[in-house]
């Protein structure tokens, strides 16, 4: 009996049917890897960027009406707000040109996060009635108690104080620490625990921030401006707009045009 093998014509052909084969087969893999790793840093950069702007837009919802001031321009952008840590009504304050060491609030609950050291604020009209201790329109506090009768409470100042006007709703607000997002390059940062200042500080005085996001496009953005504010009027409450613009080198750019209603109750 004869056996017979492979001719080297039929050797050859063989090998290029495989070699076509693998390509094939090689191509349609790595074009599937490419689409896995294009979708999944666009999910990474999209997580990112709905993260930092519903963290910043649910902070900025809580911060002090006329607190909100924006500095910087080009790859160094911040924007800087005060929460507050409660806010209530008073029955009596010292207003000009009175003066004494407490308030009465008209509540004797809700005060278990306040620490005595906060800022008190009444009626501000303008940042600097935040962020400037020398102004009238707020004062340190040494903490909240009780009255007499336990229906209400006492605020009691840390010193004689007289502020300039009545709150027209009778408002008060305690302030907690002053909040800071800056636009560094291509990067987000957040910082606070820094302090008040009458002059707005840049992120080198602010001590360590947190990074919030990266890859941002400054450079992309029509205007270049990542923050803008319109102060309140009396048709409509005060308005923050943010405009981001997210990327990265395998995915299209993601524009955020977002903009922040903030309650003008002073």
């Amino acid at each position: 009996m004869i056996s017979r093998g492979f001719t080297l014509i039929e050797l050859i052909t063989s090998i290029v049917l495989l070699s076509i084969l693998a390509i094939s087969v090689t191509s349609f893999i790595g074009f599937a890897a490419r689409m896995y790793v294009d979708v999944s840093e666009r999910e990474q950069v999209l997580g990112q960027s709905r993260f930092a702007i519903e963290r910043l837009s649910r902070e900025l919802r809580s911060a002090v009406p006329n607190s909100v001031r924006i500095a910087g321009s080009g790859a160094l952008q911040c924007v800087e707000f005060t929460p507050f840590v409660i806010s209530g009504l008073y029955l009596q304050a010292p207003i000009s040109p009175d003066a004494a060491t407490e308030l009465e609030l008209a509540s004797a609950t809700g005060f278990a996060e306040v620490q005595g050291n906060e800022r008190l604020v009444i009626y501000p009209r303008e940042t600097a009635d935040i962020y400037d201790a020398t102004r009238a329109y707020n004062v340190l506090l040494n903490g909240i108690t009780p009255d007499a009768s336990g229906s209400d409470a006492v605020a009691h100042l840390a010193a004689s104080h007289s502020f300039p006007k009545h709150s027209p709703e009778r408002r008060f607000y305690l302030l907690a620490t002053p909040v800071s997002y800056c636009v560094q390059g291509n990067q987000l940062w957040r910082y606070t625990g820094y302090g008040f200042a009458a002059t707005q500080p840049e992120p080198a005085a602010m001590g360590t921030g947190v990074l919030m996001a990266e890859g941002l496009r400054i450079s992309a953005l029509p205007a270049g401006q990542v923050f803008r504010y319109d102060a309140p009027v009396l048709s409509r409450n005060a308005v923050v707009h943010i405009v981001l613009n997210f990327g990265n080198t395998l995915s299209e750019d993601l524009f955020f045009n977002h903009e922040v209603h903030l309650p003008n109750v002073p």
